[in-house]
């Protein structure tokens, strides 16, 4: 009896360590590409067929794209291109004989999961239920995504909610931070086309990317409110709410507030 049981742990051993080393070499031969959002830029999922960045056109911000590429734990920039090097260019992101559209990450349930796209800020579903139609001469330059899936990084620490002098509005919850990703597989890469030269992206093992779209202003500007900045990128005239921080939504000044927002219902062309 002993040798049996003896037997039975030493094979549930066995298959336990070949579980682990599976997950090992599935991560091994992983190779992501993870896209970053930061600063003002309003991400379009108007058209089903694609996701456009719009980068806003704002005094005192500087729109940067920098690639980096992740092996063994050491990063190294492979791509920069900011400022006038990007003005007016329209980017498109591909994966060649990739038939996927670009999709948002929806969970069963957004309170469990974190990574839920849901927790982005959509100002079109989540503050007007409408469609606020952005003004194309206000944005410095655009992205085209062809694929990708869309979630949340991470949530503020804490709650916000939205004010327009007295008016507070309904919304009180944290806010997720929009990023993207792109699984490849073997023989699989991406391309980046619309800037001076095109940028590809292979598969390569053990290899991560990461892409970081910017459109910051410097430090010492970092106590102005630049969500306002939206609000003269839109068509529609709608009622102006700024964020807060709700424990101090009866207080000033207002927290800085400067990264990206989705708008779920507009198209940018």
């Amino acid at each position: 009896m002993k040798k049996v049981s003896i037997l039975v742990i030493f094979v549930c051993i066995c298959i336990a360590t070949m579980m682990v080393n599976n997950v090992d070499v599935n991560a091994a031969n992983k190779c992501e590409i993870k896209f970053m959002f930061d600063g003002l830029q309003a991400i379009a999922f108007g058209n089903p067929d694609k996701v456009t960045d719009g980068i806003l056109d704002v005094h005192h911000h500087t729109p940067k794209l920098e690639i980096k590429e992740i092996l063994k734990g050491k990063e190294k920039v492979i791509f920069t291109a900011e400022g006038k090097d990007l003005y007016k260019k329209v980017l498109n992101i591909s994966m060649p004989n990739n038939p996927h559209k670009p999709t948002r990450y929806y969970s069963p349930d957004m309170n469990k999961d974190t990574s839920d796209f849901r927790w982005c800020l959509d100002i079109e579903n989540d503050l007007f239920q409408k469609q606020l139609y952005l003004k194309e001469d206000k944005l410095y330059y655009k992205i085209n995504f062809q694929v990708g899936e869309f979630l949340a990084n991470g949530l503020t620490e804490e709650k916000y909610q939205f004010v327009a002098g007295s008016k507070i509005h309904s919304f009180n919850r944290q806010i997720g931070e929009p990023s993207a990703k792109v699984q490849l597989q073997e023989g699989n890469k991406l391309v980046i086309n619309g800037l001076n030269q095109v940028i590809t992206l292979p598969y390569q093992l053990g290899s991560t990317y990461q892409v970081n779209i910017t459109n910051l202003p410097p430090k010492e500007m970092a106590n102005i409110d630049h969500f306002a900045f939206y609000y003269d990128a839109i068509k529609t005239n709608t009622t102006q709410f700024m964020p807060l921080v709700s424990k101090k939504v009866a207080f000033s000044p207002r927290p800085y507030m400067c990264g990206a927002l989705v708008f779920g219902k507009s198209e940018i062309k």
